[in-house]
């Protein structure tokens, strides 16, 4: 009884050690704040340096651009402990973020986003005006921009950038989502593009 009871011990803890290997992992990512990201199709989770998933594989994890100098080379990480993630609503992607859970903290709702630097991320979204009213039709003419805005850890804005463009230009030339003209530098100083090439710095 006891030798049987010693088998099934060690087969309970074998199978737990197993069950803890991932296997068939189409790449494995370097470590970022102590958690390292796994692809297995098209869907991405992360482990911990014990090799355990501490996010179980999902879709809308979003992979970034990790050098600069090496653009194909992307992958999801956290940044001050949080993950861009993406949702597709009415045929167009979201952007938001995810804590270390797995948990949403910032809901997808914006065009495009940057990962978190010095406590700030630089966001893109849509902003309508209103130019008038079209009296035959009885309806509002509403005008679409694309504007960046820096927003805090709890995605609240706190800062917008003059940089404002045309929604149908940028959103009809490709299928990725718009791309930034600003850069985070440092906490409290942005760096942004101007139409005619040149930079502008914004400080608050």
């Amino acid at each position: 009884m006891k030798k049987l009871i010693v088998l099934l011990l060690c087969f309970s803890v074998n199978q737990i050690l197993f069950s803890q290997n991932l296997k068939d992992i189409d790449f494995v990512s370097p470590f970022n704040e102590d958690l390292a990201a796994v692809q297995k199709n098209d869907q991405w989770a992360f482990i911990n340096k014990k090799g355990e998933k501490v996010i179980d594989f999902r879709d809308g994890v979003v992979a970034t651009e990790i050098n600069s100098e090496e653009p194909s080379i992307k992958y999801p990480i956290f940044k001050e402990g949080k993950c861009i993630i993406k949702k597709r609503i009415d045929n167009t992607f979201y952007y938001g973020y995810m804590d270390k859970e797995g948990n949403t903290i910032i809901e997808p709702q914006f065009l495009n986003v940057t990962n978190f630097k010095e406590g700030i991320a630089i966001i893109i979204k849509i902003d309508t005006t209103t130019m008038g009213k079209n009296k035959i039709l009885s309806k509002n003419v509403v005008s679409y921009n694309l504007e960046e805005y820096v927003i805090d850890g709890s995605g609240k804005i706190i800062k917008y950038l003059d940089n404002g463009r045309g929604y149908n230009d940028a959103m009809n030339s490709t299928s990725l989502p718009p791309s930034f003209h600003s850069k985070i530098i440092a906490p409290r100083l942005i760096a942004l593009k101007t139409k005619n090439e040149k930079w502008n710095l914004y400080s608050w």
